[in-house]
């Protein structure tokens, strides 16, 4: 198994928003204007989320396995399907950088270049770990789909989540920590777990940005 050190490689259109009592339909190339918008803020957080298609991450990630436990600092960049997925040290020297565009991986680490199709085969094939890339942008906001199974905490929000998907099998994620950002409640402190692979993913996030 490779050493953390070397990391050899470590919205969406807006719908038709039908609100009761509303006849404006409201334009996504204008983000900034439907976020604080009285209709927008009335959706239920949930509907927020599955609109929130532009964003970034600063905080920390430990990726915890039977052989290691390693962590980084992390800045993510979400923009629809594109990925910018950069992890540092303390120092702030650049340990990994993954790129999607929506078709193709790129990863470079450790002065080396790698491309595949997709991020997770990108990283498994390079490191040996089994995370779920594809469905992370999504779990890490704390979006739940129709058909997973949601345990909430005495606020409304999502306290753990059992996703039910093909890829979903096994994981779970518990959100510990919400705060507020822009009108939407957002996840600080997110752990994704799947005993059945042994890996588990802790999140510690800094800032929440909108974009």
């Amino acid at each position: 198994m490779l050493t953390f050190s070397s990391y050899r490689v470590f919205g969406v259109c807006l719908f038709l928003l039908l609100l009761s009592g509303c006849k404006n339909t409201l334009n996504l190339d204008k983000r900034a204007e439907i976020d604080m918008s009285a209709g927008y803020l009335q959706l239920p957080n949930q509907e927020k989320l599955r609109l929130m298609s532009h964003w970034e991450l600063t905080g920390k990630i430990a990726v915890i396995t039977p052989d290691e436990r390693k962590s980084a600092y992390l800045n993510w960049q979400q923009a629809n399907q594109s990925i910018d997925f950069r992890l540092t040290n303390l120092i702030g020297v650049s340990l990994l950088n993954l790129h999607y565009d929506g078709k193709i991986a790129r990863l470079d680490a450790d002065g080396e270049n790698y491309e595949d199709v997709s991020t997770e085969a990108l990283i498994y094939r390079t490191t040996g770990w089994i995370l779920p890339l594809d469905n992370l942008p999504q779990w890490i906001k704390g979006s739940a789909n129709e058909q997973d199974q949601v345990f909430l905490n005495e606020s409304g929000l999502p306290q753990r989540i059992q996703p039910v998907c093909a890829t979903c099998f096994g994981w779970e994620i518990t959100y510990s920590q919400y705060k507020q950002v822009q009108g939407v409640w957002l996840p600080f402190s997110v752990e994704v777990n799947n005993p059945i692979k042994q890996t588990r993913l802790k999140f510690k996030v800094n800032q929440w940005q909108r974009k």
